[in-house]
Order: structure tokens, then sequence, then C-alpha cells
């Protein structure tokens, strides 16, 4: 499943309906050279379990670049920068994402003139990257990939001025973990520039927000149900008469969420919107921000009903981090917690955001240091919420007990032991095999847990529901009625 819906679960182990206690640790300087590095514009941050693999534009060898670095141990070291791109010219703006230990990486590149999209995989974690491919081959410019990975299947969107008229917005997949590609589908059609696109997926279902209009440019989406064979027709998500811009899609299932930037306010603030039915209906607008000055370019992540956003704001008269979290789905939501230091006068800008089962991770630029250079924070947690340790006793061998009650509506207990500490994954599947929901994905210690399960989101059916822990694999079958 798609890393990015592993979710944020982890955001907050103790908190009531409106507060979160956060854990944030010190900043992190992942770059150090007297050149500009810069976040990319999209996702730049993927984490799977303790691995948290980064993606950065840098200008160290004269011209931008894609480089890489990755940390195996959540965040408390991290390996040197990795070259991805090869040639000398402009290569940037990169989007990251992954499937378990494989990671993908995409960006623009202008070594045949116009801007191209390409591609670099690696199959292990990052030890070794194979050769890259280059994703279009029109003449025009293809820019701002936006990827979403979900197994082996890999959703890009980008935005294409090939059709001469006005920038569109294309789309490709590849269903086998990036060996082979379909051929490019233009999404958009319309009368002025689409552009900024997002994209997000789970399982065969296919979420796309992006940016249409000249002069008061609105938010529009649209959904595939079937892998990107077939779309739905545009939706029109904002109608104000002022520029609305920037969108991040999160989902987790059948919630769909779309944060924004929004000027109807006078200056831009941050909007949120939801579709609990897989995008057929949607919530009204919510305005997340109420700042003197910009909020921006918001970057988020969800899972179930817990939601978190980052985003650069002027409130402070210069660009830094914010972040908020909502443990409801966006009914209520935390107050906004300053992620990038004020004691400088560095602007700060490109937050992305992920998360494990352990912690949060958000990296962005920040220019604190003179230049513009990588850093990175984490929110660390003893367990993701749901999960409760039932005593302190250590069993003796592993164990995953039947769900209760089952059948049941919407929620039920999942029981398990572990006879030792180590990487935990417990995840729900349907009948066809289709993960639907990762409910565990990282460390935990000795012990006996529950795991309180909300279906909420779910159809009325047969699940199976899965926990890996080393060595041991054990399945179980509950009921959903509703």
């Amino acid at each position: 499943m798609k890393k990015l819906i592993l979710g944020i679960a982890l955001l907050c182990l103790m908190f009531s309906s409106n507060r979160i206690v956060s854990q944030w640790q010190n900043d992190i300087r992942l770059t150090n050279d007297p050149a500009n590095s810069f976040a990319g514009r999209d996702r730049s941050m993927a984490v799977y379990g303790n691995n948290i693999h980064v993606v950065w534009q840098d200008h160290r060898d004269g011209d931008a670049e894609v480089y890489y670095k990755r940390s195996t141990n959540s965040g408390a070291s991290w390996s040197s920068g990795l070259r991805l791109s090869p040639l000398s010219n402009y290569s940037g703006t990169p989007s990251i994402a992954l499937y378990q230990s494989t990671i993908h990486v995409f960006w623009a590149d202008q070594r045949n003139g116009p801007l191209d999209i390409y591609y670099v995989r690696s199959t292990d974690n990052g030890t070794t990257w194979q050769p890259e491919v280059m994703i279009t081959t029109d003449l025009m410019t293809s820019q701002y990939p936006s990827v979403s990975v979900s197994g082996n299947n890999i959703y890009l969107a980008w935005e294409d001025d090939r059709d001469l008229s006005n920038k569109e917005i294309y789309f490709k997949r590849s269903t086998n973990s990036g060996l082979n590609w379909s051929i490019d589908v233009r999404l958009t059609t319309d009368t002025s520039a689409s552009s900024d696109v997002s994209v997000s997926s789970f399982g065969q279902n296919i979420h796309i927000a992006w940016v249409s209009g000249t002069g008061n440019s609105e938010i529009y989406y649209k959904n595939s149900t079937n892998g990107g064979v077939n779309w739905s027709t545009d939706q029109r998500m904002t109608n104000d008469p002022a520029i609305s811009s920037n969108p991040s899609v999160a989902i987790s299932g059948q919630n769909i969420n779309i944060f924004w930037s929004d000027q109807r306010d006078g200056n831009s603030e941050i909007y949120f919107k939801r579709s609990t039915d897989g995008g057929s209906g949607w919530g009204s607008d919510t305005r997340l921000t109420n700042a003197v000055n910009n909020s921006i370019f918001p970057n988020a992540i969800a899972f179930g009903q817990l939601l978190a956003v980052v985003w650069p704001d002027l409130r402070l008269n210069v660009y830094k981090v914010y972040y908020k979290v909502s443990t409801n789905g966006g009914l209520n939501w935390s107050t906004d917690l300053l992620l990038s230091p004020v004691s400088n006068t560095g602007m700060a800008s490109n937050p992305s955001i992920d998360a494990s089962d352990s912690a949060a991770h958000v990296i962005w630029d920040d220019t604190r240091d003179g230049n513009p250079e990588i850093y990175y924070k984490k929110n660390i947690f003893s367990f993701p919420v749901g999960v409760t340790a039932v005593n302190s006793e250590v069993p003796s061998e592993f164990s995953l007990s039947q769900n209760y009650p089952n059948p049941f509506n919407p929620a039920t207990n999942i029981k398990f032991s572990l006879p030792k500490s180590g990487f935990v994954k417990l995840s729900i599947y349907d009948v066809m095999g289709g993960e639907v929901s990762m409910l565990i994905n990282g460390e935990l210690s000795a012990g006996s847990y529950n795991y309180d399960f909300d279906a909420t989101s779910l159809a009325s059916g047969i699940y199976f529901y899965k926990l890996e822990a080393g060595v041991f694999t054990q399945t179980k079958k509950m009921v959903l009625i509703k």
C-alpha cells in the first residue's frame, strides 16, 4: 500500500479531543555545502519502519542535481549524500515514494532541451540504484512530477505543455514496480492552464487534485477506481473570487482530504475539505490558519481519522514551517505549532511530512546558515494510536488472537503477543488479497498488546488480518456487518 497513508497515528500518543502532546526533537542539518539545497515541491521524503529516505535539489556541482540520503535507524544517523542525476544539466523538483524496500524517485531534467521526467529506483532500500529511465519523450516541457505508490503499482502525474495552447495534467502508471510503463494519458482539457498536481492512492483507487484557471485559479479533482484505466469527470472543489492554489491530497481508505492555499481572506491561508465516501460527496471548506501574513504550500498525510499538515507561514515576517493535527477527521484541530526555530532570521520553506509507527518526520529547506540547507525534525512516541500494552510481563511465544467481537460493526479489538522486541506489521486484507489498511508498521517492545480497529471506512464483508513479526506470520478472518 502507498506508504504515505501509513499515517500519523504516531503523531499523538497522548491527546484529548483538542490537545496534542508533542515530543519534537531538535533539528538535524542534513546538508552542508556552500551551494543551495532545496527540498522538493511535492514529496521529498518517504518513510518505512525505521528507514527514512530523502531527496532534494542541490547546486553543489554548479547546476541543479538530484541528491539522496537515508537513515536506517529512524533519523539517529544518516548516510552521505548520493547524486542520483548523472549529467551536468538542470535536474530538479524531485518527488519520492516507496513500498517497503523499493524506492522510486522522479525529477524534471533538461538534458534534451525542454524539461522531461526521469525516473530511477532502488530495490534494496537505497543501497544500490538501477539505471535511470526517461519517462516522457515529447518535445515540450514536462515538469513537477507527483508520485504515489500502492504495492507494485506506481501512479505518476505531472504538468505538460505539449498541447501548445496551455499546460495540461498528464498521467502514466506502472503495474510491475517500474519495469514497464503505460502510455501517457492526458487527464485535463481546459481553456486555461492546469498545474500544481498532487496525486495520492489506495490500492486501485487514485485521487488527483490540481489548479486550473488564469487570474482566479481554482482547485479541481478527479479519481480513478481501477488503477488509472478510467477516470471520473473533473470536479471543481473551490468557488470563490480569489486565487486557490497548491493542493495536497492525503487519503486513508474512503476518506479523501484536500489541503490548499487560498486568498479569499485577503492573504493566503490554508484551507481543507474532505470526502468520506471515496470522493463522491464533499464537506464544506474549512479554514485552518488565521495569520496576519501568507500561509502557503501545504503538505499533508492521513491515517483513518487522523490528519496532519505542515506549511510555510509568514506570520513572523519571514517564512517558518508550521504544523497542526486533527484526531477526528478534521472536525477539530490543534493549535498551530512552530517547527522551525524563531531564534534566527533564516527562511524555512518546502516542508514535507511522512510517518512511521514510531515517529513523525518532517524535512524542509532553511536559510539559517546563509544559503538554503536541508533540515530534518522528528516527533517520537512509544506506541501508535490504537495500540495498548496489556501488561509488563513478557509472553513466552508469539500469538495472534481472534478479534472480538466478531462479527463486528464498526469497531473490534485485536490482541497479539510478542516474546521479543522487533519490527511488527499488522494489516487488514480483503477477500481478493488486497491490503486495505496497515495498522502497525514499526518497532514494538516485547509484550502483549490490544489494537482497537475502527472499520468505519470499509464496506460490509469478510476481511483477514495478518500479523508479521520476525519469522512469525499468522492470519485470521473477521466479518464486518453494517
